[in-house]
């Protein structure tokens, strides 16, 4: 069964705000916007893979991080999965933002 979660944001327009999530790049996956995100409101400004902090282990749990533009006000949403890119729409968690843009 696939992990999925729910959550609310609220943020200023005109602001940068960031999605924080659990990753292990050695394990394949990866997390992705599964639908773009509605360019009336957002704009992807970032993602990258954030290393644990030293002494980083081999196979160790970071974060991934990405960060989004509020363009301007108005409910808006994000949706991400955590997927192997060669699997073919196998993921392992999906994760669904309502954004409230004030």
């Amino acid at each position: 069964m696939v992990k999925t979660s729910t959550y609310t944001l609220q943020v200023q327009e005109g602001h940068l705000f960031t999605i924080t999530l659990v990753a292990n790049p050695s394990t394949g996956y990866q997390w992705d916007l599964s639908n773009p995100v509605d360019a009336r409101f957002l704009s992807l400004h970032a993602n990258h893979f954030v290393p644990p902090s030293s002494p980083a282990r081999i196979g160790q749990e970071g974060h991934q991080v990405m960060s989004f533009q509020a363009l301007r006000r108005g409910m808006t949403s994000i949706s991400v999965k955590y997927c192997r890119p060669w699997d073919n729409g196998e993921c392992g968690e999906f994760v669904f933002y309502v954004v409230t843009i004030v």
